[in-house]
């Protein structure tokens, strides 16, 4: 059986295979598919369903003794209500002093508009997009959710919430270690745009060395950015 026809035993979610190899294409099939969703009430968002994912969503199951990823559905987001963002970004600044550092000092950052959806999640180190790529339509308008139906924890989903009601953060791809966002509304000033890479941070310890090697290096490609990178390594 395929990786695609494991992913319909779990869910009944319409999707289509996506099936090119242009980085350019597969932004303009997601903004689009994005505005169809927008009247029809669902979200788009880029599946890698290879071995790996498919692993993470038993292991979730067997973890949480649920019979299917669905049940685990209602049980993360009313876990993602009693979640105290605020005071978990607060409590990990005064715990990070690169954070502090970071926060007080004074840098430039990159000052150019970044428009363009390029989503690297879905393509390997050559170009090519990765096999048994979909394009899932999740049949809900708040893009939080999205976590939610596939297993994420309840301080994902809580911290997600709060970046989509204050940035309009989408989740547009995700594979079994990695995650982008589409963003409607990124930080324009500094001030902001330090403070929401620290966030980040705090939402993804890989985001430092792993994808960046600064916290400077970061924040200059959130700011004013359409297009978020996560990756756990």
């Amino acid at each position: 059986m395929s990786n695609i026809d494991e992913f319909k035993k779990l869910y009944n979610f319409e999707f289509e295979e996506i099936k090119t190899n242009n980085f350019e294409e597969a932004s303009e099939k997601y903004l689009a598919t994005y505005k169809d969703g927008k009247e029809k009430g669902y979200i788009p968002v880029f599946l890698t369903v290879d071995d790996y994912l498919l692993k993470t969503f038993e292991i979730t199951m067997t973890n949480e003794n649920a019979d299917s990823m669905i049940d685990l559905f209602n049980k993360n987001l009313e876990k993602a209500k009693s979640i105290n963002l605020i005071e978990i970004f607060n409590k990990f600044l005064k715990q990070q002093t690169i954070c502090k550092l970071f926060i007080e000092g004074d840098y430039k950052f990159d000052d150019n508009n970044k428009n363009n959806l390029k989503f690297l999640t879905i393509f390997n180190n050559e170009g090519n997009l990765k096999d048994n790529v979909i394009l899932a339509k999740v049949p809900t308008t708040k893009p939080y959710e999205i976590l939610a139906y596939f297993g994420m924890g309840s301080e994902d989903i809580a911290t997600v919430k709060y970046w989509y009601e204050k940035y309009g953060a989408i989740p547009a791809s995700i594979t079994y270690d990695e995650m982008e966002f589409y963003v409607e509304r990124p930080p324009q000033t500094l001030e902001e745009t330090k403070k929401l890479a620290v966030e980040h941070y705090a939402f993804c310890y890989g985001l430092l060395w792993g994808c960046y090697d600064t916290l400077e290096e970061a924040a200059s490609t959130i700011y004013k950015n359409v297009q978020w990178y996560f990756w756990w390594n």
